[in-house]
């Protein structure tokens, strides 16, 4: 009698140099991916089917541990995507990175503030959060604020308006009323009073502005900081508005919102200069069409255009006002003044 002997499993393939290799370069794809690697971007990356990378993802699970003993990458579900990222101890070092970097910049937005109570507190921020991390990474730190450098444009100096600075915070904290003494820019030294409920501080274009509303108007004001003679906090609480939202009293580039509601249509002649324009987000409302000439047209809706109006008269020849007729004449007019005190004909002037 004849035993049948039983069938053999065929053996697993033997891993190849190019199957190594191909394990190497997902790994060094996601070192610099600290978000992950989608499986489509591997497999297009690799020419590999999903199969494939399933079979390589099995074998470095078994292979590619830390100290631990715990895997150096894992798949995932995000959506209807499916991703490849490194565990959390090998993920440390590149997200910390991005946290770092991130902190960093949001903090740097208050570099402005040297001298005052809330540069303290920036400083101490970032000292705090360098303490946490340990003391390799920490080490790297040293050159962070050489490697990543922010230039902020034409800031007010706020080293005298420390004691201003200190009430505004505490009182928008603790939803207290202001008494506020405050400079007219335009009445020679003038002061107004303010009985005022402080909403939001805002950071606008290198300045520093409270909005709010006074017992001096029926609708929410904002006052520079800088123009505010004296600051009193007082015994009195606010309702802090649930319907009160920030973002309905700034204008985008053109600044905190004082006047109606006007559309503008302007003209960016060249089209260097219409390419440039075009690529920044000047007005939430902004539209841009390309004409044939190379320019373009810009039309948006502000609300007020006393910023609006100096921002065109720094663009020059670049930009022109085509709507409404009122702003195109006073552009005109700011511009034929200029255009005198620079001619030079019958001066003496070489």
């Amino acid at each position: 009698m004849t035993t049948a002997m039983p069938a053999r499993r065929p053996k697993s393939r033997p891993a190849t140099y190019t199957s190594a290799t191909r394990m190497a370069r997902v790994l060094y794809g996601l070192l610099s991916r600290p978000h992950g690697w989608s499986f489509a971007a591997i497999q297009d990356e690799l020419g590999i089917s999903e199969r494939t990378l399933l079979r390589y993802l099995a074998a470095c699970r078994k292979e590619l541990v830390d100290e631990r003993g715990n895997p150096v990458f894992e798949a995932v579900q995000r959506g209807d995507r499916r991703v490849v990222r490194l565990c959390g101890a090998a993920r440390d070092v590149d997200s910390t990175a991005y946290q770092v970097l991130s902190f960093y910049f949001a903090l740097s937005v208050f570099r402005f503030l040297e001298g005052t109570v809330l540069k303290e507190g920036v400083d101490d921020l970032w000292e705090a959060f360098r303490r946490t991390l340990p003391p390799a990474r920490r080490e790297r730190l040293q050159a962070f604020e050489r490697k990543f450098y922010t230039v902020s444009y034409a800031v007010k100096d706020y080293r005298d308006a420390d004691a201003t600075l200190d009430v505004l915070v505490r009182a928008l904290v603790q939803e207290r009323r202001l008494r506020i003494e405050y400079a007219r820019l335009w009445r020679g030294g003038e002061t107004t009073v303010h009985d005022f409920a402080p909403y939001t501080l805002v950071l606008y274009r290198g300045g520093l502005y409270v909005i709010g509303r006074s017992h001096r108007h029926r609708e929410i004001v904002y006052l520079a900081v800088e123009r505010i003679v004296t600051a009193e906090m007082t015994p009195l609480r606010f309702d802090y508005p649930r319907r009160y939202s920030p973002e309905k009293h700034l204008d985008g580039t053109f600044g905190i919102v004082e006047g109606p509601e006007t559309e503008v249509v302007l003209r960016l002649h060249g089209e260097e200069s219409a390419r440039l324009l075009a690529a920044r987000r000047l007005h939430p409302t902004q539209r841009v069409l390309k004409d044939a000439g190379g320019g373009a047209r810009l039309t948006m809706t502000v609300r007020g255009t006393s910023e609006l109006k100096n921002w065109i008269l720094a663009q020059g020849p670049f930009v022109e006002v085509l709507e409404p007729a009122s702003l195109r004449a006073e552009i005109g007019a700011a511009l034929r003044e200029a255009a005198r005190l620079y001619d030079t004909a019958g001066k003496g002037i070489a």
